[in-house]
């Protein structure tokens, strides 16, 4: 996506229950920049949702990507 898309921005939005999910988008280097507390009711609790961005030099310094400016 970085590299042959040339996007300069990846956001993705995880539920607070969901901590696998967490987990790996930490381990990938995605960044917390947010919160949506109470964004969600399920199986009688409230979720928050956690907001995750990598922008395209975050990726590429921890995966060796190439970046060429526009």
């Amino acid at each position: 996506m970085f590299g042959e898309r040339r996007f300069q921005k990846c956001d993705v939005q995880v539920y607070s229950s969901n901590e696998p999910s967490i987990a790996l988008h930490r381990r990938l280097g995605f960044a917390e920049e947010g919160r949506r507390r109470r964004a969600r009711y399920s199986r009688g609790r409230f979720d928050d949702e956690l907001l995750f961005g990598m922008t395209v030099e975050e990726f590429a310094q921890r995966h060796g990507l190439v970046v060429s400016k526009p």
